[in-house]
């Protein structure tokens, strides 16, 4: 309860929202014998030269419903005594205990409309009340009027209750989205029904066969400028950007809220380039938006430079992990929006880039690509992330090669795979001079058998 109370005082704008101190407009608030919400509401009246008015809706929003539901033709008599509302349904309250004689109920004139007596009366002690605390504290209860009036007093409600402001979440029903993340129903016989936005006076729970349900009653159609005016500082813009799978490219949601309160979503494609360039590069990553060109050869060059890094520290090449090749993506992706504009992009000018000159040197010759057999011949170089690189060629190709096949400048051997003319395996190796003085001779009688046409030296 009392983080309650102090959660309402803060909306009021009677303690600071940063300190929980007391504000200005609070001291002046508790000069006033009556409920912050009513407090507000006067001092806000005052500022618009509307208190007397201001005094009655204060008076009509507590107690029990001062309109009756009717039917037939007391409805009848009610619209056109009344008139039509679309605003506020206390406006229509309003014109309602007036209609019945104000302070003093005709009770013939309050049957005939559907309007409740006992209520009628309450408010009328309880307009007389605010009126006396108002001109008390100092205000002015002279009336200035105006073709502006319902405007005033649609401010001194909202004044009073922005904790109770509410926008429609859609047009075809009454369901409606409160400030603190609460969800509520419109009441149906509230007259405000085409309003986007609104102010409730009454917002309570209610049982029904559907379980317990948010009702708003006593409802006032406001406008976004007026909450603007009554508070500035509760305004906030929030921009979300997301990746639209279906149409596979990056979208900008901008909200504009009141307090926690969403009032208008705007959504377009004009995301910032940075950040549309992260959610590209994490559907890249994911498999969702494949690279035409980052293909197996760049993933070899990623691989070859960090076992080189590896076996030769002393060239103080920079490691490439996990996260600098997303940074690599999300650079080649920068400026990006969707998922066609990069799927084509080139990548080696970037990936490249990670090194400079000097080190794309010492790259090709440490850790080559491929390595050239005597017959000129050449066949590349598989790297693994763990393990000895390896190469796979044809015997016939490997003929006048007598030593291993080491890189790194000397210090790792590359694993060799003899393939025989079918390009199948026939015997995996580090050492050839072992392999043609002890395997060579055992195999070879064979392979002259099967493949005749082939030299065999």
């Amino acid at each position: 309860s009392l983080e309650r109370a102090e959660l309402l005082l803060r909306d009021l704008g009677a303690l600071d929202l940063e300190t929980g101190c007391i504000t200005d407009l609070g001291r002046r608030m508790l000069a006033f014998p009556v409920h912050p919400r009513y407090a507000r509401m006067l001092l806000a009246a005052e500022t618009y030269g509307c208190v007397r008015e201001a005094a009655l809706l204060a008076a009509l929003t507590q107690g029990r419903n001062l309109l009756r539901r009717a039917g037939g033709e007391t409805d009848a008599a009610r619209d056109r005594a009344l008139g039509e509302e679309h605003d506020s349904d206390f406006f229509l309250m309003m014109r309602a205990w007036r209609m019945a004689g104000g302070e003093r109920v005709n009770e013939g004139i309050a049957r005939s409309l559907g309007i409740n007596t006992i209520a009628a009366r309450e408010a009328g002690r309880l307009f007389t009340q605010f009126l006396r605390i108002a001109k008390d504290e100092g205000l002015d209860l002279r009336e200035e009027g105006g073709d502006a009036e319902n405007e005033k007093l649609a401010k001194c409600l909202l004044a009073g209750f922005p904790d109770q402001v509410a926008v429609r979440l859609d047009s075809g029903t009454l369901r409606c989205a409160l400030v603190h993340g609460r969800r509520a129903v419109l009441a149906r016989e509230s007259v405000v029904h085409k309003a986007p936005l609104l102010v409730a006076g009454e917002v309570r729970e209610v049982s029904g066969k559907d379980g317990v349900q948010t009702l708003m009653t006593q409802a006032t159609a406001i406008r976004e400028e007026w909450l603007r005016e009554l508070f500035p500082d509760a305004f906030s813009t929030h921009t979300e950007v997301f990746y639209d799978k279906t149409f596979r490219r990056v979208m900008a949601r901008r909200e504009s809220r009141f307090r926690d309160l969403v009032l208008k979503t705007e959504q377009t494609d004009k995301a910032p380039p940075g950040e549309a360039a992260a959610l590209l590069t994490r559907e890249v990553l994911a498999g969702n938006c494949p690279l035409t060109e980052w293909d197996h050869a760049v993933d070899q060059w990623i691989v070859r430079l960090n076992r080189l890094r590896e076996w030769m520290p002393e060239l103080e090449l920079p490691a490439l992990g996990e996260d600098d090749r997303a940074a690599l993506i999300e650079q080649i992706c920068y400026g990006a929006s969707t998922y066609k504009e990069i799927k084509e992009r080139s990548v080696w000018p970037v990936v490249k880039s990670w090194l400079s000159p000097q080190q794309q040197e010492m790259l090709e010759q440490f850790a080559p690509e491929r390595l050239e057999m005597p017959n000129g011949r050449k066949f590349k170089i598989v790297y693994e992330a763990t393990g000895a690189p390896s190469i796979a060629v044809r015997i016939q190709d490997l003929y006048g090669v007598e030593q291993s096949l080491p890189i790194a400048a000397g210090r790792v051997p590359v694993t060799i795979q003899v393939l025989a003319p079918n390009h199948r395996p026939i015997q995996v190796t580090q050492n050839l001079a072992t392999f043609w003085r002890e395997s060579y001779p055992k195999i070879k009688q064979e392979l002259q058998r099967k493949y005749p046409k082939h030299v065999w030296k």
